[in-house]
């Protein structure tokens, strides 16, 4: 099968591994400093001279050694959870933190790329939403392979909103089970929920508002148009 697999580019992942990496070791060995200079303060002497009084040079270059260690370990997390995108001209399939989408060439009737890649299908339904990572292209990789042209908004822009009041009770219900998946980092559950969502003609998008903060906003299923042939 002809596919081309986009995601996280190599100069990224050198550019995380490599900021994780001092950023290990330099927490590494400020915390190697602070330990010796609290055991100081007491009676320890040192495990065969390590760690014996603060600016021990030993002591330090271990604690800086486990910090690059978990660095590493950090990053290589990072990208292995990272969105990876598989196109080809069959049908296209997405992964990301334990999440597994397949959404068949068939059923795409429209996509958009920009901060999030959307699927859609023909009656304007959202077959698949996902975050992309900085940098990450897909345009002419979906065009190559035959879908259609992703547009340069999303369907129903100016319909997204984050008041939940014109919800029913189980469409509140679902959002607010997601938004806790979210929150504590289960995103298989949470597309599940999302899933559930759109199958009541609610779509649901995430968007940051600060470094840490997101909120959700939602919209009522609007068809589109069909595609001229």
């Amino acid at each position: 099968m002809n596919a081309t697999t986009v995601s996280v580019s190599t100069r990224q992942r050198l550019t995380l591994g490599a900021s994780l990496l001092v950023l290990g070791g330099a927490t590494g060995a400020l915390v190697g400093f602070v330990l010796e200079y609290a055991l100081s303060l007491t009676t320890f002497n040192g495990f065969f001279g390590v760690a014996a009084h603060p600016g021990e040079p030993i002591g330090i270059l271990i604690m800086a050694a486990v910090g690059m260690i978990l660095g590493v370990v950090a990053a290589s997390t990072i990208v292995a959870e990272s969105l990876h995108v598989e196109v080809s001209d069959d049908e296209i399939i997405l992964r990301w933190k334990g999440v597994h989408v397949r959404v068949r060439k068939s059923l795409i009737h429209a996509t958009h790329v920009g901060r999030d890649i959307v699927l859609y299908s023909r009656a304007g339904a959202e077959l698949a939403r996902v975050r992309l990572a900085p940098g990450m292209t897909l345009a002419c990789t979906l065009i190559h392979h035959g879908y259609p042209a992703p547009t340069p908004t999303e369907l129903g822009e100016g319909d997204f909103s984050p008041d939940m009041s014109g919800l029913d009770d189980r469409d509140q219900q679902l959002a607010v089970a997601r938004g806790k998946a979210l929150r504590a980092g289960n995103d298989d559950i949470a597309e599940i929920l999302r899933r559930q969502l759109v199958a009541r003609d609610i779509m649901a998008r995430d968007r940051k508002t600060s470094r840490t903060g997101v909120i959700t906003e939602f919209r009522r299923l609007q068809p589109i148009p069909s595609r001229s042939a």
